[in-house]
């Protein structure tokens, strides 16, 4: 790398991209891992990367690169420039934080690539490299290599690998292809970056086999200057692989033939389409893609074709292409924003959704899912406020543009309603009776509209024989609904006085599935609406009950058919359906406040205590493992945060650093969401509130992934105290940290939904661990951390009064005694 490549114009140009990607890329970096107080770019260019670096508080940076750089050409005068060859050893008496090298490795003669290796590995345990990928081109690309085989020469030198961008920035268009292709992190363990990342919840590791990969960007610049080469090459070409006319005098019969066969395919793809045969839909597409790679028919139908399969990573990436040849058909940006969505890119996904309906705005389906890809973590109570009037607004647009005149258009409003729930709507925090009852009755309405033989009243069995009731869910399966409340009603009434019959509308059949199947009288597993709607109908049932409403599409929609004289819902979802088809919500005496009939437009039902019917959670404790959780030492007193992120308020987010300041050894143990977006702005947050009391997150909080079964409930086992969220609390993972008798600190929210813990605290008599205030919550925390003595107190009377919440007849006798009030049959045949 003796002289300079590129002239002033490519600098010029290079710059913006330069900075644009470097404020993307290292802003996700140092949210994650901190800002290092120094960093080092050898083959800085001009300082694209330095220059954000210092933008974004690095104190130091350092760069080196060729003889006709100086320093006076930095976009920063603050970066100090080394005239440097970087094909021979750089030497430095000093490391730093991060060391940078993007898009410079492939300038450098072969023989010096482990000399620049070694240069990186000097200067840092960690660095940010990319090199061009083998074949890409660029100006005196003469050493282009399989990222693998960077890599190993990393993982020689002690590095492990972190493929931290490319799974959230490969179609982020504010990054240039180069970069998203080409970049990775190399961390040493034990350093303090590696720290922070394992606390984020990402694993370095060393397996190549995933990496050597073209983003599609670079790979159609190849494909189409290839094809251009050969349609202007001449005869004395050498012969490629692709079909080439024999002479000019056959080239108009060869491509008419070839049309015919394309033609040919497609017909096949969509007959397939029609039979419901994906996979070979699928293939058909392929193939034509194969022969005419910019077909923007075929390239829609596959997304389409991929969207069904569920495939969504190369939906994505179909569609997008499709959208750069044709950038006008709304259902190109639908199919983007929903494999988007579904990826868990959820602002693409917006972005996306937006132009679909501009283009569109009768696309039911699209609507619906701009409707409720609003919701994410909120920076803070603005946003969410902001977030709560922006649902209202596109849910009155939704309702406006779906008329329900002819058959096409009801037709077209059922599917929009099963894009998805609004089950994200609650977590902003705010009361949602009243959208809810908008929402609510459009779906009645549309339902009515598809299926008016299931809209009439139905009329009340007559008293003879047992008490017929019906459990809709999505959830007869291990989850959270089948634990909660379901497979205890189900065990536990009384089936000399009730019959119960179950319809399972999810896919997913485990031992739970058997277990609620050989418990029921009869049970159906399937999720076609009007089939399970007519099989309810036939049942004649007294009482139909769905456990929870919301979380899901297909129950929402059954829910909003009169299938049964007495309809109710229950807290399997802690929200309001709204609807008026459903007539009760099934409810816990000890979770809803005075007011709690005013949250609801269904009838309140308080049933007993916590209402619910339950097992201990884990009958065998001797098999729990040892877990290691990265950055909690042995000394910490941990606090169990493992609710979705979404639980989290951010007008809460001080009662960490609250407690950190008063409690040193405090460590909080997080989840990470499937959704990195949500977690990356979650950790922002976080980091925001410890700055401001002039704490370092990373010292008190640790990020695990999703955890396997086993290794939550070691997780479980290692807390010292259970910090309930704020607002919407804990249920399950409540009862599942009672077995190893870990004190629980809440404070009792607002609605229902923020007082699980509270009830299960006041059912087990103890109230010392129940704040008032947030004041308190907090003093509340220190204490336990503090007082190891107080700590053990409470922990031994959890384990005294455990035993209370378990196994609840009154409420089942409750439960019972309101089935036989709604069905008209106080008094029922006992079968012998």
């Amino acid at each position: 790398m003796s002289k300079n490549l590129y002239g002033q114009d490519f600098y010029n140009n290079q710059i913006l991209g330069s900075l644009q990607s470097a404020q993307v890329y290292l802003y996700h970096l140092f949210s994650i891992c901190g800002v290092p107080e120094s960093a080092a770019d050898l083959g800085c260019g001009r300082g694209a990367w330095l220059a954000t670096c210092r933008d974004l508080g690095v104190k130091r940076v350092v760069g080196f690169d060729g003889e006709w750089n100086s320093p006076g050409d930095m976009l920063d005068p603050k970066i100090e420039f080394h005239p440097t060859k970087l094909e021979e050893p750089v030497h430095l008496d000093e490391s730093f934080g991060l060391v940078m090298s993007l898009e410079v490795a492939e300038h450098l003669p072969p023989e010096a690539s482990d000399t620049f290796v070694d240069s990186l590995s000097r200067l840092s345990d960690a660095v940010l490299f990319g090199g061009a990928f083998i074949g890409q081109p660029g100006a005196n690309h003469i050493n282009t290599q399989l990222h693998s085989f960077w890599a190993e020469k990393f993982f020689d030198r002690g590095y492990l690998l972190f493929d931290l961008f490319r799974p959230s920035f490969w179609d982020d268009d504010r990054v240039e292809p180069c970069y998203r292709q080409n970049t990775f992190l190399y961390v040493k363990p034990g350093s303090n970056l590696y720290h922070s990342l394992l606390n984020h919840g990402y694993t370095g590791n060393r397996d190549v086999r995933f990496m050597d990969c073209v983003h599609p960007v670079i790979y159609l610049g190849l494909l189409n200057e290839f094809i251009t080469l050969q349609q202007f090459a001449g005869t004395g070409t050498q012969e490629i692989p692709l079909q080439q006319p024999q002479a000019a005098a056959d080239d108009n019969g060869a491509l008419s033939e070839n049309l015919k066969s394309i033609e040919c395919l497609t017909e096949q793809a969509e007959a397939k389409i029609g039979l419901n045969q994906l996979d070979d839909a699928a293939e058909i597409c392929r193939r034509v893609l194969a022969r005419e790679p910019n077909n923007p028919e075929c390239l829609l139908r596959l997304s389409h074709v991929l969207l069904m399969m569920k495939c969504y990573q190369e939906c994505l990436h179909h569609a997008r292409h499709f959208l750069r040849i044709i950038n006008d058909v709304s259902f190109g940006y639908y199919l983007a924003g929903h494999a988007a969505r579904e990826l868990g890119r959820w602002q693409k996904s917006r972005s996306y959704l937006l132009r679909a309906v501009e283009l569109d705005p009768s696309h039911v389906f699209a609507r619906v899912l701009c409707c409720m890809s609003i919701f994410t973590v909120c920076m803070d109570q603005a946003e969410a406020a902001s977030l709560s009037r922006a649902y209202a607004a596109e849910l009155d647009a939704l309702i406006g543009s779906t008329p329900l005149d002819t058959a096409a258009q009801i037709d077209n409003a059922v599917v929009g309603v099963g894009a998805m729930a609004p089950f994200f709507l609650p977590y902003l925090g705010c009361d949602v009776k009243s959208i809810q009852a908008k929402y609510g009755d459009w779906i009645c309405s549309v339902m009515a509209a598809k299926y008016p033989q299931f809209t009439q009243p139905l009329e009340k069995r007559l008293p003879g024989d047992r008490i017929k009731i019906g459990i809709v869910s999505h959830y007869f399966h291990n989850h959270s609904n089948w634990k909660i409340p379901i497979k205890g009603w189900l065990e536990q009434l009384d089936r000399q006085s009730f019959s119960i019959h179950c319809f399972h509308t999810g896919e997913i059949s485990d031992l739970a599935t058997e277990s609620a199947r050989s418990l029921a009288d009869s049970f159906l597993q399937n999720s076609d609406i009007e089939l399970v709607a007519t099989a309810i109908r036939e049942q004649q049932l007294d009482v139909l009950i769905y456990p929870g409403i919301g979380m899901e599409t297909v129950t929402l929609k059954l829910a909003a058919l009169r299938l049964a004289p007495v309809q109710c819902s229950s807290w399997g979802h802690p929200v309001t359906t709204g609807m008026s088809t459903v007539d009760y919500f099934i409810s816990s005496d000890l979770m809803e406040p005075s007011d709690g009939g005013e949250h609801y437009t269904e009838k309140l039902v308080r049933l007993p205590n916590l209402s619910i019917w339950y097992e201990p959670a884990y009958s065998n404790l001797d098999s729990v493992h040892t877990f290691a959780i990265s950055g909690v030492e042995k000394h910490d007193v941990m606090f169990l945060c493992s609710q979705n992120l979404l639980k989290y308020l951010p007008q809460y987010d001080f009662v960490f650093p609250a407690i950190a300041s008063q409690a040193a050894n405090a460590r909080f143990v997080f989840i990470a969401s499937l959704v990195p977006e949500l977690t990356d702005k979650f950790v922002r947050r976080l980091e925001l509130a410890f700055r401001k009391l002039g704490l370092n997150a990373a010292d008190h909080v640790t990020l695990l992934p999703q955890l396997d079964p086993s290794d939550f409930l070691a997780l479980n086992a290692r807390a010292d105290i259970f910090l309930d969220s704020i607002e919407w609390s804990g249920c399950n993972t409540v009862f599942e940290s009672l077995p190893f008798n870990c004190p629980v600190v809440t404070l009792p929210g607002t609605f229902m939904r923020g007082r699980h813990a509270y009830a299960i605290l006041k059912m087990m008599d103890i109230e010392d661990t129940i704040a008032s205030s947030v004041d308190d919550y907090i003093s509340i925390a220190v204490r336990l951390a503090n007082d190891i003595s107080w700590r053990k107190d409470i922990s031994g009377r959890v384990h005294r009064n455990k035993h209370r919440i378990y196994r609840d007849r009154e409420c089942i006798a409750g439960l019972e005694k309101f089935l036989k009030n709604v069905s008209g049959k106080n008094s029922v045949a006992v079968l012998n």
